[in-house]
């Protein structure tokens, strides 16, 4: 079999030298994928490549230097990553690499194919296999991988291949943190995650990335039924997954929708230390949220998220209950649906998701899931008249012309007349200021 690529390379270099397209840019080509990026060896020294790539005034920069490999910098879109063949020919290194479906290559000059472990007959086969145990030891990473390829392909992990991982997966302890985040959140993007943590979870992956969830599988909640923690996390992944990848949603799109599923996972992750009983046997689990908001902050900084990553997945923690608060409410006011839209600003919405799924995967409660489509409505009509009015009633300059000093104060004013105007108590800026001097300024 031959394969023609077309390298975006000067046409010199490509003559030069010999050339191998090898790894996922052949899975994909294979799959009959349009490969994003590329990857390529060249034998060694790899300096003389470089040397011709200055030449041509290409940017590049070292990915890792031991290992001898670089990026290509093409345009902000495209790359291409490039390494000195390891071992003495080809066909060792692709020997060396994580999965037979990975360890393919192309001669590029000739079109020629190698597979040295039938790879293609895997890919046929859409399966998963190592090429060694060896391998897997050698980068534990790999045996995140496997998982992400079982998400993001379909494909089935062979049952050899599954043993090792059972064997091996503490390993995944000595990977540097970055580097699991990376395979995590390209799982988390799928529609698949619930189904792979899962899986994660059987071969017991899961609690070497996330130890706190271990707790969860001995706690038990009791209302009139008993629920195991870990089973309702489980299934709270679940039931959002469906919802958020149900419709499309553009404030639950790209990373917002990784943390989502993450949060809905790692939301009751203090249950097991705030456990309490009643007199009827009943579990309770005061402070559970807080606490939890506390514990994802650690498990963010551990994971090397960003800030912004570990603030919304802290946030996300914090006001799990909020939404299941207000829709448990006979009457859900416009004020305390506005006091709501104000504390989660754009997780509003994220964190109604997460609701639904968190009491989807509980015992049904009286009214089911009204409450929640009350507490919707209410918040899109509040977001529509917003919208409308496009500017608030009074702002800080308004107090100020009313002799008002800036400070605590300010806010605490605006937030009283939005909620107000919400509720429909108010509805002129001359409403406003009359209220405000009748309250705060004329009993001065």
């Amino acid at each position: 079999m031959k394969i023609q690529i077309n390298l975006p390379l000067d046409k010199d270099i490509l003559e030069k030298f010999d050339i191998f397209v090898v790894g996922g840019t052949i899975r994909d080509i294979l799959l009959g994928d349009i490969p994003r990026d590329f990857d390529i060896v060249v034998p060694p020294p790899v300096e003389i490549f470089l040397h011709e790539l200055k030449k041509k005034n290409y940017r590049f920069f070292v990915l890792d230097e031991k290992e001898q490999e670089y990026r290509i910098i093409l345009s902000k879109e495209e790359w291409i990553d490039l390494s000195q063949i390891k071992g003495e020919t080809i066909e060792r290194d692709l020997i060396m690499r994580d999965f037979t479906i990975n360890s393919i290559g192309v001669h590029l000059k000739s079109g020629t194919l190698i597979d040295p472990t039938d790879g293609i007959k895997d890919l046929k086969g859409k399966i998963i296999r190592t090429v060694s145990g060896t391998n897997l030891i050698q980068d534990p990473l790999r045996i995140l991988r496997a998982f992400r390829f079982y998400a993001t392909l379909g494909f089935n992990i062979e049952k050899k291949t599954e043993e090792l991982i059972r064997e091996l997966h503490p390993l995944i302890n000595i990977v540097a943190m970055e580097r699991i985040k990376y395979e995590l959140f390209l799982i988390l993007k799928t529609d698949q995650a619930y189904k792979t943590f899962k899986y994660m979870e059987e071969v017991g992956l899961l609690y070497d990335i996330f130890p706190e969830l271990r707790p969860l599988r001995y706690t038990s909640q009791r209302y009139y039924n008993e629920q195991n923690l870990l089973y309702h996390s489980m299934m709270t992944m679940k039931y959002t997954e469906e919802i958020i990848e149900k419709e499309t949603h553009p404030q639950e799109a790209g990373d917002l929708k990784v943390l989502i599923k993450l949060a809905s996972l790692l939301h009751d992750i203090a249950k097991p230390e705030t456990l309490s009983y009643d007199d009827e046997g009943n579990t309770h689990f005061y402070g559970h949220d807080k606490i939890g908001a506390e514990k994802v902050e650690q498990i963010a900084l551990r994971l090397k998220f960003s800030n912004k990553e570990k603030d919304i997945l802290k946030k996300l923690v914090r006001y799990h209950m909020y939404p299941h608060l207000l829709s448990a409410e006979k009457e859900i006011t416009k004020k305390a649906a506005n006091r709501y839209l104000r504390k989660t600003d754009e997780l509003a919405f994220p964190l109604l998701r997460m609701a639904l799924g968190d009491a989807m995967a509980s015992p049904p409660r009286p009214g089911g899931m009204q409450g929640y489509e009350r507490l919707e409505k209410i918040l899109k009509e509040i977001l529509e008249e917003k919208k409308k009015q496009k500017k608030r009633i009074i702002t800080g300059h308004d107090l100020i012309s009313l002799g008002l000093e800036p400070g605590p104060l300010f806010r605490k004013i605006l937030e009283e007349i939005e909620d107000m105007w919400a509720q429909g108590e108010i509805k002129t800026k001359e409403e406003a200021l009359a209220y405000i001097k009748q309250k705060y300024i004329q009993p001065r």
